[in-house]
């Protein structure tokens, strides 16, 4: 079946426009599809989940699926216009299910290949492989007529939109108020016990698959300690998720369903039974720690002081400029509206994916270069656009500016030869004027952001450009100076530092971003408008991380936000107190002066009684203004 594994499929995520249905909805009358329609409904009945990602105006497909009685069988729906790439990977983790088991179908082959590079394991289909489906969905067997999996999905849905109305996701855990029981009588649930000893494989902490006979003899056996988890919450009741077999104060079975992720669950009942021995095989979604008892589960949520703190009453201009990191993590912000973005994109007419948006060298560019060179870079380099090079970074008045660090390390910088204008795309070690390299950068075989590389273009690129390296850290402070110089004085940056875990997928790239990060962290001493948020203390280790060292869990995302919540309320702080401009650069040049005065005070004891309390007087005057 076009290399789908039917088997496999838990979830379908289903493309509207000349897929679902024949037909553009936004320039006219489309004409349902019986045979995807009743598909739909066979599925449901399967247990396979459906969800959409359209590109597309939200209500007017909304009411499209619901005049076609059809609306209620989807979950997580994504319609809007943005790339799906990104999009198909949140709804996916929002789902807490694995690529391999989902299936994406569209008639854009661009679409597809997109969703390809961000989840390297989904399952991508045309609209043709409907027929093939719809035979074996209708002989399957009906295990679901009840359509528990759907309405599971239903309450996780209805979940994740109310997180987003909470700071910290402690406090969507107590407001949540999550009620576990601990069941002995297992024998009376062997059917469904089973079924989660075969299937469950995220939250399966020792992977033993056994035949139904042989749990029906560990039940039996007095050797054992055996017993089932049931949950419920005040968005509903998720009935058994979990399974353990105790023998000998050591987890033979330990396993949960992927509904209860990021819970706690799985800590509670490890707490439960006294933290016992458990040898853990391969990867699991969720880390066990020894003394650690969730305290949101099973509380009387009527003595709890739970306050919505939904940061509605936000008012800042804000830009957010980067690849995913920034992207990924703005879902756990409530207030959407004080964020501009510059994300990585895809070109509408060369479908390239535009990565290098928030290097260096180009948004100095912004400001250096005038038209004629931005038209020149734009002329020579067919891996950036005109949008690139007219982004908002020195034009706008933002009170704050987040901006990614992920590739100043890893990307290599070209020159144009007799003049200053530089560019940079793809790694540092793959130059593109490298002959040896041209062979896989036409391929693909070097990642190329899907641009359509020739023999020919190359050789007139490399005429034209020489390879001058990456980033160093001190080139990068250098470029900070110049960008914080260019900014209205009143724009904080805070820059989103690299993380430095050695992610076996990704060599030595940790190293760089240790050398770029120290660079930063000691110029922010002399200079209070520089801001971090660093990822090192977030991600730091394996289970941090998906496919590489820049691509993190959704607990990892949601920590940045967290992160960049405190350097945004700080900044509200600071607006509400009206504190004069001129009052900032004294807070810098004070700063300067403490980090140098530490330098030499810790040095001379003498200079230390002299000076220090000039420092100190400074700074009481500084505070007394505030």
């Amino acid at each position: 079946m076009n290399h789908i594994n039917v088997q496999n499929i838990k979830l379908i995520i289903w493309d509207l426009d000349d897929t679902f249905w024949q037909g553009t909805i936004s320039e006219g009358k489309i004409v349902p599809i019986e045979k995807n329609l009743k598909l739909i409904v066979d599925l449901t009945n399967c247990g396979v989940i459906n969800s959409i990602c359209s590109k597309n105006d939200d209500y007017v497909c909304v009411e499209k699926l619901q005049e076609l009685g059809v609306l209620d069988l989807f979950v997580f729906k994504s319609i809007n216009w943005d790339n799906k790439g990104l999009r198909i990977k949140l709804q996916i983790e929002q789902m807490a299910l694995r690529p391999a088991n989902v299936l994406f179908i569209d008639d854009n082959i661009f679409n597809l290949q997109e969703v390809k590079h961000y989840l390297p394991e989904i399952m991508i289909a045309t609209p043709d492989i409907v027929d093939n489906l719809v035979n074996y969905f209708s002989m399957a067997e009906k295990s679901d007529l009840k359509h528990e999996r759907l309405k599971q999905y239903k309450l996780l849905e209805q979940k994740t939109e109310e997180g987003k109305k909470y700071d910290s996701n402690e406090e969507f855990l107590f407001a949540s108020n999550i009620k576990v029981t601990m069941l002995d009588d297992c024998e009376n649930e062997i059917s469904r016990l089973h079924e989660l000893v075969i299937r469950t494989n995220q939250l399966n902490f020792t992977k033993r698959r056994i035949s139904e006979e042989e749990l029906k003899a560990i039940l039996k056996s007095t050797q054992y300690q055996c017993g089932y988890v049931t949950v419920s919450d005040k968005f509903g009741d998720y009935g058994i998720v979990g399974f353990y077999a105790l023998k000998a104060n050591c987890l033979e079975h330990f396993l949960f369903s992927c509904r209860t992720m990021g819970q706690g669950i799985e800590q509670y009942v490890y707490a439960r039974l006294d933290f016992p021995q458990l040898e853990i095989s391969g990867e699991v979604q969720a880390e066990l720690k020894k003394g650690i008892f969730p305290a949101w589960i099973n509380q009387d949520i009527d003595k709890q002081n739970i306050i919505e703190k939904a940061n509605d009453e936000i008012s800042c201009k804000i830009l957010l400029k980067g690849p995913c990191d920034l992207s990924q993590s703005t879902t756990y912000i409530k207030n959407k509206d004080i964020f501009q973005t510059e994300f990585t994109y895809v070109n509408g007419i060369k479908h390239n994916i535009i990565e290098g948006y928030n290097h260096s060298v180009h948004i100095l560019g912004l400001q250096e270069y005038n038209e004629n060179e931005k038209k020149t870079l734009i002329d020579d380099c067919i891996f950036i656009d005109e949008d690139m090079l007219n982004g908002t970074f020195f034009t706008e008045k933002y009170d704050i500016i987040f901006l990614s660090t992920l590739i100043e390390s890893g990307y290599g910088i070209y020159q144009r030869k007799k003049t200053n204008i530089q560019v940079a795309f793809g790694y540092y070690l793959c130059p593109l004027t490298d002959k040896n390299n041209w062979d896989a950068y036409i391929t693909g075989k070097i990642y190329n952001c899907n641009n359509q590389f020739t023999k020919e273009y190359l050789e007139e690129f490399s005429k034209k450009y020489d390879f001058v390296g990456k980033t160093t850290p001190k080139e990068y402070i250098e470029r900070i100076k110049k960008m914080l110089n260019y900014l209205y004085p009143e724009t904080t940056l805070c820059l989103i530092l690299g993380a430095e875990y050695p992610h076996s997928n990704s060599g030595n790239q940790y190293k760089e971003h240790i050398a770029l990060n120290n660079a930063v962290k000691e110029y922010a001493n002399y200079n209070t408008r520089l801001k971090y948020i660093e990822i090192n203390k977030i991600a730091n280790s394996y289970k941090d991380f998906t496919t590489t060292i820049n691509h993190f869990s959704t607990r990892v995302y949601y920590e940045i936000a967290q992160e960049m919540l405190k350097i945004i309320n700080d900044k509200v702080r600071l607006s509400v107190k009206n504190y004069p401009v001129w009052l900032i650069y004294f807070d810098s040049i004070l700063n300067v002066i403490k980090h140098r005065l530490n330098k030499v005070l810790s040095r001379d004891s003498f200079v230390r009684k002299i000076v220090r309390p000039i420092y100190l007087i400074a700074s009481r005057k500084k505070n007394n203004i505030k």
